[in-house]
């Protein structure tokens, strides 16, 4: 089953923090075709910009692609924008998109971001 990562996620899942998933974010983990949209990528350079990340985007992209298989699609916005507009219950433009991707593909998202579980069918942790 493929399913996509949350920046969060992405982050503890570099970082080997496997106790921080629930049961079922662990469960689509281990057997899951892991996937990130490519605004995780921009969403951890801003990260990186405003000192909440030590270390380069693509040091984790390529752990998470070398060890985990993580594969990062290639969705052109102008298929996301229309999934992400009307996604009008937050303001985060990231989360939006992120939602949209895993609309895209019709594949779970591994958030444990409380907003998005509320409002997003698809959202696992």
């Amino acid at each position: 089953m493929k399913a996509f990562l949350d920046t969060h996620a992405a982050v503890f899942l570099w970082e080997g923090r496997g106790e921080l998933f629930g049961t079922a974010s662990r469960e689509l983990l281990e057997r899951g075709l892991l996937h990130l949209s490519p605004l995780v990528r921009l969403e951890l350079g801003y990260l990186r910009e405003v000192g909440k990340l030590k270390v380069e985007p693509e040091q984790i992209l390529g752990t998470l692609t070398g060890d985990y298989g993580v594969t990062v699609t290639a969705d052109p916005l102008d298929r996301l924008i229309p999934l992400a507009m009307p996604l009008a219950w937050t303001r985060d433009p990231f989360d939006r998109l992120l939602v949209a991707t895993a609309l895209l593909h019709e594949a779970p998202l591994i958030t444990r971001d409380a907003r998005i579980q509320e409002h997003f069918a698809g959202a696992v942790w």
